[in-house]
């Protein structure tokens, strides 16, 4: 098995790593064997590497956490300010995506 886990989520401005790494931390205490890695995935580049490697293998684009609870929110707030709902497995990453 693994000895070391942890989680991308904290690479999203939009999270709150601090909370991610808690919940990492607190889950891993419940395994004598596995220890929580941490990491800064936003130093170093690493959001525009992601967004890099999600154009180049073209990487669905979610638009929301993926809860029904945040797609509703987002598609609220979409809505009264002018913007069209969120249309779910339509919007892919692509290198296309700078022409626009």
């Amino acid at each position: 098995g693994f000895s070391l886990i942890s989680s991308s989520l904290g690479i999203s401005r939009w999270k709150n790593m601090a909370q991610i790494n808690d919940c990492g931390i607190r889950a891993a205490s419940n395994y004598p064997d596995i220890q929580y890695w941490d990491y800064n995935w936003r130093k170093n580049g690493g959001s525009s590497r992601m967004i890099e490697i999600s154009k180049r293998e073209e990487f669905y684009q979610q638009e929301y956490c993926g809860c029904v609870y945040s797609l509703r929110d987002t598609n609220r707030w979409r809505m009264s300010n002018g913007r069209d709902r969120i249309k779910l497995g339509v919007k892919f990453y692509s290198n296309a995506m700078e022409e626009d």
